[in-house]
């Protein structure tokens, strides 16, 4: 065998053409009916060849988990429900330092309750201390402007019907 290089024309016409291509084929050339049709069966065969794929995983799947004992199905469920208990009590404790802190849940991270109360810490050092919130009466100190057990009330509401 020769290792011969390949002839200069062909080596350019193989470095402008992509490997899908099709050699002297101009990629803006409509494909025409029949190219239409082709390219339409592709896709459908692809399409179906997935769907089979996808069936076929599905039984494997099904054969598999037939063929586990009942200890291994026991233990994936365990597995599960471990995995699910460690997500509660994690969500539990960052609510629980939250509210001890006075700050938002969900801008505090970490996964043990040193690691929630230092974020917190840091969250408050970066905004502050907060102060409780005061409730605001608009109308404290004052007399109400319209007595709830008088004439002026029943005045009001004949002139908003229009009753005199």
């Amino acid at each position: 065998m020769s290792t011969e290089t390949p002839a200069p024309e062909l080596a350019a016409a193989t470095a402008e053409t992509a490997p899908n291509e099709v050699p002297g084929a101009k990629p803006d050339e409509p494909l025409g009916a029949p190219g239409l049709a082709a390219l339409k069966s592709e896709r459908e065969a692809k399409a179906a060849a997935e769907k089979r794929a996808a069936a076929a995983e599905a039984r494997i799947k099904e054969f598999e988990d037939a063929q586990k004992s009942e200890a291994e199905k026991q233990a994936e469920a365990l597995a599960e429900a471990q995995k699910q208990l460690a997500e509660l009590t994690i969500a539990k404790t960052r609510a629980e330092v939250a509210a001890a802190k006075g700050v938002p849940a969900d801008l505090i991270n970490g996964s043990t309750q040193e690691e929630l109360e230092a974020s917190a810490d840091a969250l408050i050092a970066f905004k502050g201390a907060q102060e409780p919130q005061r409730l605001i009466v608009p109308s404290e100190g004052r007399s109400p402007d319209l007595a709830l057990n008088g004439d002026g009330l029943e005045a009001a509401l004949r002139k908003a019907v229009g009753a005199q």
